[in-house]
């Protein structure tokens, strides 16, 4: 009879835990959790040294446990956990741009408040505030994140705060040379979402009419989606056209040459200019002229594509509660942007 050979089971590799992370780093458990979610109550230093030793410990933290933590720790959390502060810059903005900045700022301060926090709305004056007065305007007022709404215009913001004190989200592209996370319209897709349907419905010549601050607040998406649509040979290639102004009405006399020379079946364009396109060059021409908005305000005779900055408020508020709840603050070393999907609007006249 042959003897058994034992067989020996394989070592059971032990999941490193805070207790070891805090005996290698010299500090106790409460200041291990502290540090790796980057609460601001442990200083930087020993923040790095806890996440150094959590490194070389091999420590991962369990998913279900930190789940379970978080709950735990939301049922203790106050009413109150920080104050958001909210930026708005003072510009001459057409009502249309204002409505959509307001809609965004009213979805992200409804769901701050939800989350229990309170809102500040700052007007800031670029040429008034320093960077130095700013910061210490939102410090002493205990603000921890800012949210950067949507600009009327272009806006060089690396030295508006020391970004350094704060978690930061922008929701729109007009907010230049920051390197924070985003939350914007998803500006590509919304207009292939409008071409889609105009082809369906039977135009063939569409082009855009856009001013200038549009077309670079959303990088250029438009003209890009519509030249190559154009390319495939979907739509007649009628150049797009950018005026220099933000305030359409004074120029017809640019837009109408334009129309008489390419005759566009229907122009894609921005709320602020459609009550001008109708009421000057309609008349001109003879003839109705055709609009998509393709910033949709949800009401209103026209197509277009509504671009919910409600959600994209309500999305911006979500990432920056995050970025607090976690400490981190400055410029992201990975900025990520959400993009959130327009909704086709058929209006009246499609």
């Amino acid at each position: 009879m042959k003897a058994k050979i034992p067989v020996s089971s394989p070592p059971v590799l032990r999941r490193a835990s805070l207790a070891d992370v805090a005996k290698l780093a010299g500090v106790s458990l409460m200041t291990v959790s502290y540090a790796l979610r980057n609460n601001p109550k442990i200083s930087l230093r020993t923040r790095e040294r806890v996440q150094r030793a959590a490194r070389k410990a091999g420590y991962v933290p369990h998913p279900e446990i930190g789940r379970l933590m978080h709950l735990l720790r939301a049922k203790r959390m106050p009413s109150h956990q920080a104050t958001l502060g909210f930026l708005s810059f003072s510009h001459d903005a057409h009502p249309a741009t204002h409505r959509y900045t307001s809609d965004v700022i009213a979805g992200a301060r409804s769901r701050a408040l939800s989350l229990g926090y309170t809102v500040d709305l700052f007007n800031v004056d670029i040429a008034q505030l320093s960077q130095t007065r700013l910061t210490t305007m939102l410090k002493s007022r205990g603000i921890r994140g800012v949210l950067i709404p949507p600009l009327p215009a272009i806006e060089d913001c690396a030295q508006l705060l020391d970004w350094t004190q704060f978690s930061v989200v922008a929701a729109t592209y007009s907010a230049q040379n920051l390197i924070v996370n985003r939350v914007v319209p998803f500006h590509q897709n919304n207009i292939m979402l409008a071409l889609a349907q105009l082809h369906m419905l039977g135009y063939r010549r569409p082009s855009l009419v856009l001013t200038g601050n549009l077309v670079r607040r959303v990088n250029f998406a438009y003209q890009a989606t519509l030249a190559l649509h154009q390319q495939l040979g979907e739509f007649a290639p009628i150049s797009a056209i950018t005026l220099d102004s933000d305030h359409p009405e004074e120029l017809a006399g640019t837009i109408e040459p334009w129309v008489r020379q390419h005759r566009p079946d229907i122009i894609l364009t921005a709320e602020n200019a459609v009550h001008v396109l109708g009421s000057l060059l309609g008349p001109r021409l003879g003839t109705k002229i055709k609009v998509c908005l393709l910033d949709h305000s949800g009401t209103g005779p026209w197509p277009g594509v509504h671009q919910h900055p409600g959600i994209i408020g309500e999305t911006a508020v979500d990432l920056l509660a995050g970025q607090v709840q976690r400490g981190e603050v400055g410029f992201e070393e990975h900025p990520r942007v959400t993009m959130v999907e327009g909704r086709w609007f058929p209006g009246e006249t499609a």
